[in-house]
């Protein structure tokens, strides 16, 4: 009896008053759709971005692949990569194709690099990446120091690879610039 009641009464108030009236639920179909548009834009700016990143370091020379790979090293764990390297040597040597005829590399061997050269070469890498000069070691310590020093290499050869870039862009604007001078003294 009490269930029938609580029913009628539900049946009344639409769901205890929270069920959407129809102009409710077109705006918020509206504000949603919007939501979704602006960040559908959003990606296709993004897209474009990373468009063109990739076809500046393309023109650096960089295939597509290689990209591709470097990208997936910084981003996945290096057991990953590890382990998807054994499984790609493995397949090569079941086809017999010279890279699975190779020797094995050991590819569990322990990193015997020293830490401040560790700590320099994540340096450079940050450097040159545009982190800012924030070590991850301890205060004064001599891989913080080695960190900092990589750091600022990193920093060195990128403003030299920029500097060199826009040198040889001025040179083929400028050739660019001379050529269409000589066309137009070759049709005066």
């Amino acid at each position: 009896m009490a269930r029938a009641a609580l029913r009628a009464d539900e049946s009344q108030h639409g769901d205890n008053g929270f069920e959407l009236t129809e102009g409710e639920k077109k705006a918020l179909l509206v504000q949603g759709l919007a939501e979704i548009e602006k960040h559908i834009e959003e990606k296709d700016r993004v897209v474009a971005l990373i468009r063109t990143s990739r076809k500046r370091l393309v023109s650096h020379g960089f295939k597509p692949k290689v990209i591709d790979f470097a990208l997936r090293l910084r981003k996945d764990e290096d057991d990953t990569m590890i382990e998807q390297r054994r499984a790609e040597i493995e397949v090569a040597r079941f086809l017999n194709h010279p890279i699975g005829t190779q020797p094995e590399l050991p590819l569990v061997m322990e990193d015997r690099t020293p830490g401040v050269d560790k700590a320099f070469a994540e340096g450079e890498i940050a450097g040159a990446s545009g982190k800012t000069c924030s070590a991850p070691y301890a205060t004064a310590s001599a891989n913080e120091q080695s960190w900092i020093r990589g750091w600022h290499e990193g920093q060195a050869t990128i403003t030299s690879a920029f500097k060199k870039l826009e040198a040889k862009a001025a040179a083929e604007a400028e050739a660019g610039a001379d050529e269409i001078d000589d066309e137009d003294e070759d049709v005066a």
